[in-house]
């Protein structure tokens, strides 16, 4: 685990979560979802997503290396794939067990399925420093895989107990059990809208609205995880 020095390292550095609209251009977006469809290496995960690894040293996924280095500046990667959901994602980080130095997380929207509004990332105030987590307050019936249960929120940096609007929890957070928002406030919905990158802290708190009320079926997109090098001087 982290020591204190190497957290308050990535506070220091912790910034808004925010949209870069139309970043992505449609030919590549066109692009992407063709090599996503047509590549057999398909991981089928047993909590439900479909992903296949990027590696963003080969020649097709240059101007996905060049996006990163546009929006967050001179880092490492850690991690980028596709990932296919026909459901929404409950309350995560994306830290790493291995990495004392994480970064920024980069969502690019893809394609998504069914639906007349854009469904949305949801991001909280909260963050967490110790490893890659899911957020359940109170417990939950099923079993850990990668991500361990957090099920009590001692740990979890800045709760609170102004609790979450019902108006907002009903339109973003219905897939959630009430108890699991227990101590978290919800900061801001971005749009999940092709041709956008969303750029946030990995240790934040955040999960995606519940686009099944909406009337979506599925979502396409590329995630990419960053880290700190030793010797970089251009972050963002």
């Amino acid at each position: 685990m982290r020591v204190e020095k190497e957290k308050t390292a990535i506070i220091n550095l912790f910034s808004e979560p925010v949209s870069f609209e139309n970043i992505v251009s449609a030919d590549y977006i066109k692009f992407l979802k063709s090599d996503f469809v047509n590549r057999q290496d398909k991981i089928h995960k047993n909590t439900g997503p479909i992903t296949i690894n990027i590696d963003l040293t080969e020649p097709q996924y240059t101007p996905l290396m060049k996006l990163v280095n546009r929006l967050v500046g001179d880092v490492g990667i850690t991690a980028a794939f596709f990932f296919y959901t026909n459901r929404p994602h409950i309350i995560h980080n994306d830290d790493t067990y291995e990495l004392p130095k994480v970064y920024k997380g980069i969502t690019i929207p893809l394609e998504y399925e069914g639906g007349t509004e854009y469904p949305s990332l949801c991001f909280f105030h909260q963050y967490y420093l110790e490893g890659p987590s899911k957020f359940f307050n109170g417990g939950v019936d099923f079993p850990e895989h990668y991500n361990k249960h957090v099920e009590e929120y001692s740990q979890v940096q800045n709760t609170s107990n102004a609790g979450i609007p019902e108006v907002v929890r009903i339109k973003y957070l219905s897939h959630l059990k009430k108890e699991w928002l227990d101590g978290l406030t919800f900061d801001r919905a971005l749009p999940w809208k092709p041709g956008n990158a969303l750029v946030f802290d990995s240790v934040r708190l955040h999960c995606a609205s519940n686009f099944l009320q909406q009337g979506i079926k599925s979502k396409l997109g590329v995630s990419i995880f960053t880290k700190l090098n030793d010797d970089a001087t251009d972050v963002k």
